[in-house]
């Protein structure tokens, strides 16, 4: 095996180990699997804390400019303002 197979293997390895999340301009972002819990965690701590919310994490950030929907309408893309809006009362 040559020096450039084993690169694409090791290239194809890598990328199996990371988030990559595309972005409106057309460049991709990419994360360690263990962004994602931290990333979590981080919006979750956000919501609702208003001014007191922690700085957004960069995957958050990412998902909110993704060009992909799957990405864009996930929990990460969610603002604060969706999530504590009241919700209609439908009883009547």
């Amino acid at each position: 095996m040559g020096l450039r197979a084993k690169l694409r293997k090791l290239e194809r390895a890598a990328r199996e180990e990371t988030i990559e999340i595309p972005q409106q301009d057309g460049t991709v972002k990419r994360f360690p699997i263990s962004a994602g819990k931290a990333a979590f965690k981080n919006a979750s701590d956000r919501l609702g804390a208003g001014e007191n919310a922690p700085p957004e994490h960069p995957l958050v950030v990412a998902a909110r400019n993704s060009s992909d929907p799957v990405w864009s309408s996930s929990f990460y893309a969610a603002n604060d303002e969706n999530w504590t809006d009241p919700i209609k009362d439908l009883s009547e």
